[in-house]
C-alpha cells in the first residue's frame, strides 16, 4: 500500500539506513505498475535504470537533500541513455509515437545531482495543451478523491500519483495552470515559479513565451525543498534569469505576521462560484487573525490576461508543432487540434503586437499592484471540479467556453510571469478539493511558502486522505 511519507521523512529514513532506499525504489516501480496504472497515470517506468540509480544512491557517501527519495515526473522531461535509449518523449500525443529522448532535461539532471532515484514518466495532456486532463492517447488520469472525477491538467498523470500516496512529488509544467489546476484538483501543493527561475531545458515545449517548471507535492515543505535543487541559471534555456541559489525552507516557518495580503474579489472571486469565492474568502480572513495585513485589490484590464494568455500559448504551439499539425493533424486529439489551428491564423504582425502588449501590461501592472500588497489570493479552480465523463467535449463547440473558464484564475498569473503557490483548504459540494492560490512579486517564492505554511497548519488538509484505489 501507498506509505504517503513526506519527502523529509524518507530523507531521514534513508540517510539513517542506507538499505532502505533501493527497497522502497522497488515499492514504487510495484505501485506505479498497479494503482498508477488502474488511475491511468503512468506512462514509462524502467526498473532496471531506477534500480541501478538506487543502489548508486545508496552507496554514495554523498547524502545530498533529496538523498534517496523516489520520485516520478510528467512526461514532457526528458532522461537521454547511452546507446540512444531515452525514456519515452510523446508528449503525450500519438503524433509522436515512439519519440525518445535526445537530452535529459536540467531539472531532471539537478534532482539527480539531489540524490533522487527517478522511477518513472507520468501521463500528460497532449503537447500540454488542457485543462481536464483528458488523452485518448495516453489515458486520461482518474482523481484519487474519487475515480469519476478529473485530476486537472495538463500535469495529470503527476497529480494523481502523489494524491495516491505513491511518490511523495513530482515534476509537472505550467503554462496557463497546468501544475496548478491539478494540484488543486487532487489536493497538492503545487509551485507555479517566476518565469526563467527553472530551467526548461530538455523539457517538451509548448511556449516558449509562459512555459514554466514546478512541483507537485503533498506539503509545503515538501514543494520547498524540491524547488531549492531546481532554481538557477542555465545559459541553454533563452529564458533562464541569473538569481542566486537559496534554500526555500528557510524561512517557511515564519508566519503571517506583517505580511500584506490582498484579496482579489474583482474577476478572480467575482469570476468564481460563490461556494468557491466563499472558502477563499473565509482563508483570507483567518490569515488576518493571524497577524497578516489585509485590503482588496483591484487589477485593471486583468479580465483581457485571460484570453490573450491562450491566444499566445496557441500561437507558439502552432510554432512549435508546426509539422505535425501539417502532416499528422489527423493524429492528434480533436481539441488540441482545435486550439492549436486558432494560433495558425496569427500573423507575424499580430504575433508581435501580442507580445508588445503584454510587455506593456506586466510593465504598468505590477509596480502599482505591489507597492500595496507583498501578494495576493484567489480560488484556483473557479467551480466545483467535472466529472471525466461530464467534462469530455473534445472539440464541440462547448469545448473552448469550459477551456476558458477553467484557467479563469490561473491564465492571467501565466501572462504576467508571477509565481503561485496552490494549496487545499476544504473541499466542495463533491467532495473534491477546493484550493487557494498565493500570487506575489517576480522571485518572491520564499515569501509564498511562509505564508503557504502558516495556512497549511490551519487547515490541516492532509489529516485525510483520499480511499484506496483497489
Amino acid at each position: 500500500m501507498p506509505s504517503y511519507q513526506s519527502l523529509i521523512e524518507i530523507r531521514a529514513e534513508n540517510t539513517a539506513d542506507p538499505a532502505c532506499i533501493e527497497a522502497r525504489a522497488r515499492n514504487v516501480i510495484d505501485e506505479l505498475e498497479t494503482v498508477g496504472r488502474q488511475l491511468s497515470a503512468v506512462t514509462f517506468t524502467d526498473p532496471d535504470f531506477t534500480l541501478a540509480q538506487a543502489q548508486n544512491c545508496a552507496g554514495s557517501h554523498y547524502k545530498g537533500p533529496l538523498y534517496g527519495v523516489p520520485l516520478a515526473h510528467k512526461e514532457l522531461y526528458g532522461r537521454a541513455l547511452p546507446q540512444n535509449r531515452g525514456w519515452p518523449f510523446e508528449g503525450g500525443s500519438r503524433s509522436y509515437q515512439g519519440q525518445t529522448a535526445a537530452k535529459t532535461a536540467m531539472a531532471i539532471t539537478k534532482l539527480d545531482r539531489a540524490g533522487a532515484v527517478d522511477c518513472g514518466r507520468l501521463v500528460s495532456v497532449e503537447y500540454a495543451l488542457g485543462v481536464t486532463g483528458h488523452n485518448s492517447y495516453a489515458g486520461t488520469p482518474q482523481n484519487p478523491w474519487n475515480r469519476d472525477y478529473v485530476c486537472g491538467g495538463s500535469s495529470s498523470g503527476s497529480a494523481a500519483v502523489v494524491a495516491a500516496g505513491i511518490v511523495p512529488g513530482a515534476l509537472g509544467s505550467d503554462t496557463g495552470g497546468s501544475v496548478r489546476l491539478p494540484a488543486a484538483a487532487c489536493g497538492l501543493v503545487g509551485i507555479k515559479p517566476t518565469q526563467g527561475l527553472i530551467s526548461r531545458s530538455g523539457i517538451f515545449a509548448l511556449s516558449n513565451a509562459l512555459d514554466t517548471a514546478g512541483p507537485l507535492t503533498r506539503s509545503v515543505a515538501d514543494a520547498a525543498a524540491i524547488l531549492s535543487c531546481l532554481a538557477g541559471y542555465d545559459s541553454s534555456d533563452d529564458m533562464s534569469v541569473q538569481t542566486k541559489s537559496r534554500d526555500y525552507a528557510r524561512q517557511i516557518d515564519g508566519g503571517l505576521t506583517g505580511l500584506r495580503i490582498g484579496l482579489a474579489e474583482h474577476y478572480f472571486l467575482s469570476g468564481s462560484d460563490s461556494d468557491i469565492s466563499d472558502i477563499i474568502a473565509g482563508v483570507f480572513d483567518r490569515c488576518l487573525r493571524l497577524g497578516a495585513q489585509g485590503r482588496n485589490v483591484k487589477i485593471d484590464g486583468i479580465e483581457d490576461s485571460n484570453p490573450l494568455n491562450v491566444l499566445l500559448i496557441a500561437t507558439e504551439a502552432a510554432h512549435v508543432h508546426n509539422t505535425m499539425i501539417d502532416t499528422a493533424h489527423r493524429q492528434l486529439n480533436d481539441q488540441t487540434l482545435m486550439r492549436v489551428l486558432a494560433g495558425m491564423f496569427t500573423t507575424d504582425e499580430a504575433y508581435a503586437r501580442l507580445q508588445a502588449c503584454r510587455a506593456d501590461y506586466i510593465a504598468r501592472t505590477l509596480p502599482e499592484l505591489f507597492d500595496k500588497v507583498d501578494m495576493f489570493m484567489t480560488p484556483v479552480w473557479p467551480f466545483a471540479l467535472p466529472t471525466i465523463a461530464g467534462s469530455d467535449l473534445g472539440g464541440n463547440p462547448d469545448a473552448a467556453p469550459l477551456v476558458q473558464r477553467i484557467g479563469h484564475n490561473t491564465r492571467p498569473v501565466n501572462f504576467l510571469g508571477l509565481p503561485a503557490v496552490c494549496l487545499p483548504v476544504g473541499f466542495d459540494r463533491n467532495g473534491l478539493p477546493v484550493s487557494v492560490q498565493l500570487v506575489g512579486r517576480p522571485f518572491s517564492e520564499d515569501m509564498l511558502i511562509r505564508a503557504a505554511r502558516a495556512i497549511e497548519r490551519e487547515y490541516c488538509f492532509w489529516d485525510t486522505r483520499p480511499p484506496p484505489v483497489s
